[in-house]
């Protein structure tokens, strides 16, 4: 059985939400010839969801093995932590929730609602 241990709900402004490092910057990070630097894979995901206009995203994130019935998987791999903490938020990074975990790499699952444009987002993570 999975252990609820954090639940948020917000408009996401771009209808975007990105899981992450919560250790990484918030800001854009650019290269030597200025150009934007895509985010390194290993400490985010980027999931698109219902935008602000549209209505409101409610997030959970849980921790435990048991598959969510009733969702689609959005993602499943590890993601690394520098410090063990990570953070769900919006573009701006004025909505967000960060949880503690073991520094390092970590399976990380998100599921979806089965909708076009999900207002349900599940964020997975191992019993901690």
């Amino acid at each position: 059985m999975n252990e609820k241990l954090a639940a948020v709900e917000f408009a996401a402004s771009n209808g975007v939400v990105f899981v992450e490092d919560a250790d990484r910057s918030l800001s854009a990070e650019t290269g030597p010839s200025g150009e934007p630097v895509e985010p390194d894979p290993a400490r985010s995901v980027t999931v698109g969801v219902v935008h602000a206009m549209e209505g409101l995203i409610s997030i959970e994130v849980q921790e435990g093995e048991t598959e969510p019935d009733g969702l689609v998987e959005f993602f499943d791999g590890t993601l690394t932590f520098q410090h063990g903490r990570l953070r769900v938020r919006d573009v701006p990074g004025d909505n967000y929730v960060t949880i503690g975990l073991t520094p390092g790499q970590c399976r990380v699952r998100i599921y979806l609602e089965q909708a076009e444009i999900p207002g349900f987002m599940l964020v997975l993570v191992p019993p901690l």
